[in-house]
């Protein structure tokens, strides 16, 4: 059975007040569909010069009832994904740089 699709896009409702300095849920949120680790946002994060630890990348993705927790802003949110884009990019060209550096015949 299918089922009916609306002929316009609808945004869905506004569930909650956003705060910019807040944004924690949405980076758990991020970080569930990701699978994303931690130490894999701290190598990022190096890459693009940023000076973070691993206990820092943690708080940002503890409930804020936590002691650990530590309040993450929009900005921080923004900056780290892009970060995890170009660290993604990166990777994905360093293999065929290796590749085209290796000499012919293995």
């Amino acid at each position: 059975m299918t089922r009916s699709v609306p002929q316009t896009y609808r945004r869905p409702p506004m569930t909650r007040a956003c705060d910019p300095q807040r944004m924690n849920w949405l980076w758990r949120l991020v970080c569930e569909v990701a699978e994303l680790q931690p130490g894999r946002l701290v190598e990022a994060l190096h890459a693009a010069q940023v000076p973070v630890d691993l206990q820092r990348v943690r708080s940002w993705s503890v409930p804020d009832t936590d002691d650990a927790f530590f309040p993450m802003t929009l900005a921080e949110v923004e900056r780290n994904l892009r970060a995890l884009v170009a660290l993604r990019r990166r990777n994905a060209v360093r293999p065929v740089a290796d590749d085209a550096a290796a000499p012919a015949g293995g």
